[in-house]
């Protein structure tokens, strides 16, 4: 159902896929809705000969039952066994179409140019990009969709309507993306209305992940309110199930801000979960199915279970785990560039999608585990049992398939027992709950320490960025002559401390101070001293790729010279003036 890891691939593509696109004008949208057509039109095909199949079978067995055909039970039988095959192996056919998806997603994205398209024609602002970024994902997930209910469909009887059915998916996806697209569209908000957050945007290369993280938690605290507006979502109606809810809660001093009824339309969908970080805003959601097919106490088990992911805090730990991979992703860029291999930082972040996919899967399918636990305790072993196991008639291929984030029905059943007879055996999932939480927390630490370096630059850098912009604005609005003396001085100061850092920010600290020089009226031969660095630097390269760097900051060197004197002389940005000068040379601003 929550598409959560394809998502996070597609809108790690959808970054990386900006300035690649070959192709533009028509061909991009052209492409896409070729490119959605012709996967619909594939795994359709395929999930209708699937079902077809499922059909025939059943048809051949009903007419040998009824016409009691000697091998008629076995025929049944076999049935049984190919429909529960199916069942088994439906999340490795939805992974493979996910995986046809992505492929075609990433071909959109880069060789076709859609981000590019996306931010160059349709002229949307970076990070209010993320939807219309994902729009040919999102096309191709629908057509996935529309293969699946064929096949759900086939397995377990006309449950769904195709449109119903992706309705279902679209809503219940838009909670996987719902927090990035908020989080998102808030950064854009700030640096839009809020001048002194660009200056440091700009000025400081890693305040865009630091604000980020800023919203991230306000954001996640309100998420519980995108939730039940996204979902078809009811309160779960007063009576004597509400209050043994409510009683429970109480009893265990688990506050919860709502219980709802989160309407599906399916007769199979049996499922329960929480979210919300805070009492106020926590909410438990039921399916319609759940809460037909299932008692009163049965619930209760149900709903004690969600209590437990809250006793447990594994919503902090989610919110944790994300912040984790932020830094880590940060971490994997900072190495990169330290190899100095093309293929390095590609590398680094693939494996660390990897690692992501494998450790959120381990710690939650033992998440799931503490809270069958905690259910159990709360109400009883065999009630927990009976539930879990009343959701496998419904879904029997659940009865032995481990899943991304849960075990199979089977064990989970097992190990309620063991766990209800041996109860020293709870110290032993303990410890491997814990290993995993701290090999999270040491990885993040390796790339914390990756990000020392890097980071220390970025802070002495982007001070000395800072002072020099906020100097060049007091210029352009006419401040006092003291004004800009006392920022023009704490430029070249904070540049200094930058040229201690390495030979790239000593020749920067050079262009810092002859741009102060030159627009405040000063003899300077800072920007001569640039250049002839620079000159020294690319003699004693070693490497072509070096001595390139080093003309690059010569030639930065003579376009400052001239940006900066017609800034003055024409009363512009100096920066403005750099990036037209740079651009007749057919480079860019460093």
């Amino acid at each position: 159902m929550f598409n959560i890891f394809g998502m996070l691939v597609a809108l790690l593509i959808a970054e990386s896929a900006r300035g690649t696109g070959a192709l533009g004008g028509w061909i991009p949208p052209a492409a896409a809705a070729v490119a959605v057509a012709a996967v619909t039109v594939f795994l359709y095909s395929l999930a209708s000969h699937a079902a077809e199949r499922l059909q025939l079978s059943r048809l051949q067995v009903q007419a040998a039952l009824a016409r009691a055909v000697p091998g008629a039970d076995q025929m049944a039988e076999q049935d049984a066994r190919q429909r529960e095959a199916l069942g088994r192996y439906l999340p490795m056919l939805r992974l493979g179409a996910d995986a046809v998806v992505l492929t075609v997603y990433l071909a959109l994205a880069t060789y076709f140019g859609w981000v590019d398209y996306v931010a160059q024609t349709w002229g949307v602002p970076r990070h209010l990009d993320i939807l219309p970024n994902l729009l040919p994902y999102l096309a191709l997930l629908a057509g996935s969709w529309l293969a699946q209910v064929r096949l759900e469909n086939a397995l377990h009887g006309p449950a769904w309507r195709p449109w119903g059915f992706v309705m279902f998916q679209v809503r219940a996806n838009a909670m996987t993306i719902a927090p990035i697209v908020l989080v998102n569209a808030a950064y854009w908000a700030v640096l839009a209305y809020v001048p002194l957050v660009k200056d440091v945007r700009e000025a400081f290369l890693y305040s865009e992940f630091v604000l980020m993280l800023a919203l991230v938690l306000p954001v996640f605290l309100l998420m519980p309110l995108v939730v039940r507006a996204a979902l078809r979502t009811r309160p779960l109606p007063d009576g004597p199930l509400r209050r043994k809810l409510e009683d429970f809660a109480r009893r265990h001093n688990l506050r919860t801000g709502g219980l709802y009824v989160w309407e599906t339309g399916s007769r199979h969908f049996t499922t329960a979960f929480v979210i919300g970080l805070v009492g106020p805003l926590r909410f438990v959601f039921f399916t319609d199915a759940l809460l037909r097919r299932f008692d009163d106490n049965e619930i209760l088990a149900v709903f004690a279970h969600e209590m437990g992911h809250v006793r447990h805090r594994h919503l902090w730990w989610l919110l944790a785990f994300i912040l984790s991979f932020s830094v880590l992703l940060l971490g994997a860029e900072a190495l990169g560039a330290m190899l100095a291999s093309p293929g390095a930082p590609l590398a680094l972040v693939v494996g660390l999608v990897v690692y992501a996919y494998a450790v959120f899967g381990y710690v939650s399918r033992r998440f799931e585990r503490q809270a069958d636990d905690y259910a159990a305790t709360h109400t009883s072993p065999e009630l927990m049992a009976g539930v879990l196991l009343k959701i496998a008639q419904a879904n029997p291929a659940a009865l032995n398939r481990t899943g991304w984030r849960h075990f199979s029905i089977r064990q989970r059943v097992a190990e309620l027992a063991l766990v209800h007879h041996r109860p020293q055996v709870r110290a032993l999932f303990d410890a491997q709950r814990r290993r995993a939480m701290l090999l999270v927390a040491a990885v993040t630490l390796g790339a914390l320490a990756a990000l020392a370096k890097p980071v220390r630059e970025d802070v002495v850098s982007g001070f000395a960025t800072l002072a020099l912009a906020q100097f060049d604005q007091a210029r352009l609005n006419n401040a006092p002559s003291d004004t800009l003396d006392t920022l023009a001085e704490r430029t070249i100061r904070r540049a200094e401390a930058m040229a201690r850092l390495d030979r790239e920010y000593e020749l920067a600290a050079l262009q810092y101070r002859g741009v102060v020089e030159t627009l405040s009226g000063r003899p300077t031969d800072a920007l001569e001293q640039m250049a002839g660095r620079a000159r020294e630097f690319e003699a004693a390269a070693e490497t072509d790729a070096e001595r390139r760097k080093w003309q690059d900051y010569a030639l930065s060197a003579e376009a400052t010279a001239v940006a900066t004197q017609r800034a003055k002389a024409k009363g512009t940005p100096w920066l403005d003036e750099f990036r037209e000068e740079l651009r007749k040379h057919g480079r860019q601003v460093r």
